[in-house]
């Protein structure tokens, strides 16, 4: 993709935090709007894109902290391959009403899956890393925002980027 979206222009609600990590890190993207939807699985079917190029966020927890892991929609959290990279046991993942106060500009659930935009340390899911194109929720439940997946990978430079998911059973 050769463009930024011109924020001003359209009306959108990408949030205000994953917007302005986006530009400071100068990466270029566009949103898509689609019909309203609670999972990143509903959004990437009414989006009309493939459910395995769709970036969902994990938030996890324990007493040293939160960690947010990354995982393409199609596929579900495995945590003993959380544990592995971390060496954390305790790990729990997040009640979503617990959300609020850590994504103030986020729609309850809409997580975008740049932990690092929100102080949040963040495990990629190595598959993520193969796709040519990346889409992720931009803050709300009625858009995704859709970038070059090299240059997705590229923003988790420093992370831990493993096999993270499995098959839904």
């Amino acid at each position: 993709m050769k463009y930024r979206q011109r924020i001003e222009d359209i009306n959108v609600t990408i949030a205000a935090r994953l917007s302005q990590y986006l530009n400071d890190q100068s990466v270029d993207y566009r949103l898509i709007q689609h019909p309203h939807s609670h999972t990143s699985r509903e959004s990437a079917h009414a989006a009309q894109v493939r459910e395995d190029r769709v970036a969902k966020a994990v938030l996890l927890r324990d007493d040293e902290g939160y960690v947010m892991a990354v995982i393409p929609a199609s596929s579900s959290l495995d945590m003993r391959a959380v544990h592995d990279e971390t060496g954390r046991n305790g790990l729990q993942m997040v009640a979503e009403n617990e959300l609020g106060p850590l994504f103030p500009d986020c729609e309850l659930g809409a997580l975008p899956p740049l932990g690092q935009a929100y102080g949040i340390t963040t495990l990629l899911d190595s598959g993520l890393s193969r796709c040519e194109t990346i889409y992720f929720e931009a803050g709300d439940h009625e858009e995704l925002v859709a970038m070059d997946g090299p240059r997705f990978t590229q923003l988790f430079m420093g992370s831990h980027i493993a096999d993270l998911s499995k098959d839904w059973p």
